[in-house]
């Protein structure tokens, strides 16, 4: 069992340092960029952009979208195309159980995707929390600072949800037979509940952890259902 992580996590070495760059590079432009036009716009119906708190979010939402069409690039090369077409009757061969060797995929892409877009996330929300602490760019009597707690949630709860979508989006494509459909569902999470996870984000950290919570058990029921179908699953051998 072990061996067999250890080995699925080597499939995954060569996606690292993308995952880390685009969660660092992605977030840290995100943050300015809110961080500026706050600064520029002081129209009372903008004045949201001034708070730490939301541009965390949003940003948070941005790197969200851009990983999500990422991960599920990479999930269809390291999950889905075992599990559809002519590559799923050899994948069974394996001694190996089926569902416990899907299980073993899922967790160490979950495993290594959340350490390195968690750690750009994190140095990139540090960088902007040292900057803005020291040469603020955004007009507020607000201290940075004091604001890293919900950095913190936020950034926790973007990494999971993408994760969650990019999981969900891998089993649509495993049910429907289609690496094409893992993508487009992929982006139809991000087009659909973009703006509503950038409000949730953005609102009351409560808020935030509960529906973060609630998408993890719907990922976690859905991830079953597709390990006890491929567990069941009948080929026949042409």
């Amino acid at each position: 069992m072990r061996k067999s992580y250890e080995y699925e996590v080597s499939r995954l070495k060569k996606y690292r340092i993308m995952i880390f760059i685009y969660a660092f590079l992605t977030q840290l432009l995100s943050l300015y960029f809110f961080t500026i036009i706050g600064r520029f716009d002081n129209t009372d119906e903008n004045s949201v952009l001034r708070n730490y708190t939301t541009l965390s979010g949003l940003a948070t939402t941005i790197c969200m979208c851009i990983l999500v069409v990422y991960g599920t690039v990479v999930i269809n090369r390291f999950l889905v195309t075992n599990y559809i077409g002519e590559n799923k009757t050899r994948l069974y061969l394996y001694p190996v159980g089926r569902s416990q060797l899907f299980y073993t995929k899922v967790t160490s892409f979950c495993g290594t995707f959340f350490l390195f877009q968690f750690l750009g996330i994190t140095l990139s929300n540090a960088f902007y929390l040292i900057s803005e602490t020291f040469s603020p760019i955004l007009l507020t009597s607000e201290l940075v600072y004091r604001h890293l707690p919900q950095f913190m949630t936020i950034s926790l709860a973007g990494v999971i949800l993408t994760i969650s979508i990019i999981l969900l989006s891998s089993v649509a494509g495993i049910h429907l037979n289609s690496t094409l459909a893992t993508i487009v569902t992929g982006i139809i999470f991000v087009v659909i509940c973009g703006n509503i996870l950038a409000m949730a984000l953005a609102s009351h950290l409560v808020i935030t952890l509960s529906a973060t919570i609630l998408v993890i058990i719907i990922t976690y029921i859905f991830i079953k259902i597709t390990g006890t179908r491929i567990e069941n699953d009948e080929v026949i051998s042409k």
